[in-house]
């Protein structure tokens, strides 16, 4: 079972991640961020709340991928999270994988094949 944080640390996003896009989500400041490394990506948000005196990023879903070729631009889809507490229950999933499908594909030519 994958189980992944509900929230990713200021400081790993500014290490480990490319904010690709910035949007409004249901009235949520959210970014896009992206890993090539791990091929991972998500949907945070922006704002960065305190949590036990740590600056973190709630996360609204994440899209975890792998390389199919030898070319960096296609992946498949391994998995699609989605937290479902709290203010991020209000943000529709779908609404959640159009914004990572079309920030991957228009800002970083990303070609997604499924399963």
């Amino acid at each position: 079972m994958l189980t992944l944080p509900a929230s990713y640390s200021a400081e790993a996003v500014e290490c480990l991640y490319e904010v690709i896009e910035n949007l409004t989500l249901n009235g949520a400041r959210c970014q896009v961020i992206y890993d090539s490394q791990a091929t991972r990506a998500a949907v945070i948000e922006a704002d960065a709340t305190d949590e036990c005196g740590e600056m973190r990023h709630p996360v609204l879903a994440v899209l975890e991928m792998e390389r199919v070729t030898s070319i960096n631009t296609v992946l498949r889809i391994k998995s699609f999270w989605t937290e479902s507490d709290g203010m991020q229950a209000k943000v529709e999933q779908g609404s959640l994988a159009k914004a990572l499908y079309k920030a991957l594909t228009l800002k970083k030519q990303i070609t997604l094949v499924g399963l």
